[in-house]
C-alpha cells in the first residue's frame, strides 16, 4: 500500500500555486518554512528527504531547478493529503492508531538499539582487565566424572569415596571414568577438553583457581549428580578472544537484558490472582471466544466454569488486560484455537513481554530520542502516512468486479506479454562434485525420469531457478530476460542439451532443455495478481489526482522560492563525478 500510494503521489501532476507569486517586498530570511498551507509547513528537511527519494529522477541532471520544484510539489501534495485525512478524522481511527503504534515502535526501537544498546555491548579495557585478572576466563583442560544422582543424594557418599581413592592414587582417573561416569566423555577416559573456568559449577571456582595440574577436585553436586574434576592444565586466552567472547555474550543477551531493565525501571508487577484464571481459560476456551466475552474495559465477570478475567499486570501508569496480553504478548495458539500456556512462569513471561513495546516507546521518548528534528519529522510522517494510506485505501473498492478486471486487462494487453522461455528438467545437488559426477553420466543422453528416480530426488512443487533445493527436482520455466545463474546458463542451449554445473543460491544444479516456448501474450489467469494490483494502482492514482485538484483549489499555499533554492542537496546538478559544482 505504501509503495502504491507513493507511486500515486509521484504520478500527480504538479501545479503552480497562485499564492507563490506574491513575494515579500524585501528578501525573506533564508531560514524558516519554504512553503506554508494552513497550519502545515514544508521545510528544508522535508526537501532533503524528498531529494533522497527522488534521486533517480531524470530531472535531477537535466533540469536541477525543475527537480527542486518537483521535490517541493511532492512535499506539498503529501501535506495536503495528510490534512484531508485529518479533516476526515482518520488519525483517530483504531486501525490507523494501531498502524502508527507499530511503526513508531519500530523506529524508536531502531534508535534504542543503535544509540543505546549497541554502544553498551562494547566491553571497556577496564572490564576486560578485571575479567582477565579474575581467572574465570582462562581455559582449563578438564577431566570429568559424573556420578548420577537425584534429590535424595543417595550416591553422594559413593562420590566422596571415589574422590578419596583418586587422590590416594589407588584408582586411575581414566579407569574410574569408564567404570562409573554417566557423562559421554567416559569413553575418552573422562577427558572433557578445554572449558572456561567460569563455565564450571560455581561451587568449584575457588578450588579450581587454587589448583595445579593433576589435582582432583570435588565432588560438586548439581541437578544431574555429582561432578568430579581433574585438572589437566590451564591456558590464558588471548585479549582478542576475551574481547570477542564478552561482546558475543552481551550481544546475545542484549534484548533480553534490556527488557528486564525496562520492567524493573517501570516497576512491573504481576497480579498473582489472575495467573490461575488465565491458565484455566486457556485450557477450556478458544482465544477468540475469550476475547469476544470481554467487556469494553477488557475484563469480564465469572460465567459458570469460565473464570473472571481482570487486570493481569501493571507498570507505572499503565495496566494489561487479557486482550493486551494476547495482542502484544503473542502467545502460541494450538490448532483448536486455544492458547498453549502450561504454567505460571509462562504467564508472567508473556505479560512482561506484552508491556515491552509500550515501554520501549515510553522510555525512548523519556530519554529525548524524539527531540532530534529528523526523528520528530519521521514520527510525524508516520502518523500522516498511516492516515493518508487508509484514506486512499478506503476510497478505492477493495475487491474489483471480474468485469472491471477483464476490461482493464483487455485495455492494457500490451503490458502482459510472456517473453520467450525454455522449459527445463532440473536436479539440484548439495556439492559441486556430486553434480559433476552426474553430468558425466547424463552428458549426451539427457536426464531421464528413471535416472532421477534412481537418485531419490523428490519433486519440489512451485520451485524456481533460485529456490530448488539439493535432493529435489522440478520442471522449470526459465524466461529469456531472467538474470539468475540457471536462466543464463541454459539461454544458449538447444533442445535436449544439458547445462554445465550451475551454482545457485541453494546448491548446484544440472538442467536439460526439454522444450522452447516463443513469446506470446499472457492469459488473464496467468497474471491475475498483477492485473488486480495494476487496476488498483490506477484507481488510487486517479482518486489522488482528483482529490489534489480539489484541495489545491481551496487551499492557499505560500511559497518562498529563495528558501527552496538555498536548501543544500549535495551534487544535485549531476556534477558529482567531476566534483566541480555544489547546489
Amino acid at each position: 500500500m505504501r509503495a502504491r500510494l507513493r507511486r500515486a503521489l509521484e504520478a500527480a501532476l504538479p501545479v503552480l500555486f497562485a499564492a507563490s507569486a506574491a513575494l515579500a517586498a524585501t528578501p525573506p530570511a533564508l531560514r524558516g518554512p519554504i512553503a506554508t498551507m494552513g497550519d502545515r509547513t514544508v521545510d528544508a528537511l522535508d526537501i532533503q528527504q524528498a531529494a533522497v527519494a527522488l534521486a533517480d529522477d531524470p530531472l535531477k541532471t537535466r533540469d536541477p531547478a525543475r527537480w527542486r520544484r518537483l521535490l517541493l510539489d511532492r512535499c506539498i501534495d503529501r501535506e495536503l493529503l495528510a490534512a484531508e485525512a485529518e479533516r476526515r478524522g482518520l488519525p483517530g481511527d483504531p486501525a490507523v492508531k494501531a498502524a502508527v503504534a507499530d511503526r513508531t515502535f519500530l523506529r524508536l526501537y531502531d534508535l534504542v538499539i543503535e544509540k543505546r544498546l549497541i554502544p553498551g555491548i562494547e566491553p571497556t579495557p577496564a572490564l576486560l582487565d578485571s575479567l582477565s585478572r579474575s581467572g574465570l576466563y582462562q581455559s582449563l583442560d578438564l577431566y570429568l566424572i559424573l556420578i548420577p544422582d537425584d534429590a535424595s543424594q543417595r550416591n553422594r557418599r559413593e562420590a566422596v569415596s571415589l574422590v578419596d581413592k583418586l587422590r590416594q592414587g589407588s584408582v586411575r582417573f581414566d579407569e574410574a571414568a569408564r567404570s562409573f561416569s554417566a557423562h559421554p566423555s567416559r569413553g575418552n577416559g573422562g577427558h572433557f577438553g578445554p572449558v572456561l573456568v567460569r563455565d564450571l559449577t560455581e561451587e568449584s571456582h575457588a578450588e579450581v583457581l587454587a589448583a595445579k595440574p593433576g589435582d582432583v577436585l570435588g565432588p560438586y553436586s548439581g541437578p544431574y549428580g555429582h561432578e568430579i574434576y581433574k585438572v589437566g592444565g590451564f591456558q590464558k586466552i588471548s585479549d582478542d578472544s576475551l574481547h570477542r567472547l564478552v561482546r558475543f555474550e552481551r550481544d546475545k543477551g542484549m534484548i533480553g537484558n534490556y527488557e528486564r531493565e525496562l520492567l524493573a525501571k517501570y516497576h512491573f508487577a504481576m497480579n498473582e490472582r489472575m495467573v490461575d484464571p488465565i491458565l484455566v481459560a486457556a485450557g477450556i476456551e478458544p482465544v477468540d471466544s475469550i476475547l469476544a466475552s470481554l467487556g469494553k474495559d477488557g475484563t469480564r465477570e465469572r460465567h459458570g466454569v469460565k473464570p473472571a478475567l481482570g487486570v493481569i499486570a501493571r507498570v507505572d501508569g499503565d495496566s494489561l488486560t487479557f486482550g493486551d496480553f494476547v495482542a502484544e504478548g503473542h502467545p502460541i495458539r494450538s490448532a483448536d484455537g486455544r492458547l498453549r500456556i502450561r504454567d505460571a512462569d509462562t504467564v508472567v513471561r508473556l505479560a512482561g513481554h506484552a508491556f515491552f513495546r509500550r515501554l520501549v516507546v515510553r522510555d525512548a521518548l523519556a530519554r529525548g530520542m524524539a527531540d532530534d528534528a529528523r526523528v520528530a519529522r519521521e514520527l510525524r510522517l508516520i502518523r500522516d502516512e498511516a492516515a493518508t494510506e487508509t484514506m486512499v485505501e478506503r476510497a478505492v473498492p477493495a475487491s474489483p468486479r471480474e468485469s472491471d478486471l477483464r476490461s482493464w486487462f483487455d485495455a492494457h494487453a500490451d503490458r502482459y506479454q510472456r517473453p520467450p522461455a525454455r522449459r527445463v528438467r532440473a536436479v539440484a545437488f548439495a556439492t559441486r562434485d556430486s553434480a559433476a559426477a552426474m553430468l558425466l553420466r547424463w552428458n549426451g543422453i539427457g536426464i531421464s525420469d528413471s535416472s532421477v528416480a534412481a537418485l531419490g530426488a523428490q519433486e519440489q512443487p512451485r520451485a524456481t531457478g533460485t529456490t530448488l533445493f539439493p535432493g529435489r527436482t522440478a520442471t522449470l520455466t526459465l524466461f529469456e530476460g531472467d538474470l539468475d545463474p540457471l536462466s543464463r546458463s541454459v539461454r544458449s542451449l538447444d533442445l535436449g542439451m544439458v547445462s554445465p554445473v550451475v551454482q545457485t543460491v541453494q546448491g548446484f544444479v544440472l538442467a536439460q532443455v526439454i522444450s522452447r516456448e516463443p513469446a506470446r501474450p499472457d492469459s488473464m489467469d496467468e497474471v491475475i495478481d498483477r492485473v488486480r494490483r495494476d487496476w488498483r494502482e490506477e484507481k488510487e492514482t486517479e482518486w489522488v489526482q482528483n482529490q489534489l485538484e480539489r484541495i489545491r483549489a481551496v487551499t492557499p499555499v505560500r511559497i518562498i522560492p529563495a528558501r527552496l533554492e538555498a536548501v543544500k542537496l549535495g551534487p544535485a546538478r549531476g556534477t558529482a563525478a567531476r566534483g566541480s559544482a555544489k547546489s
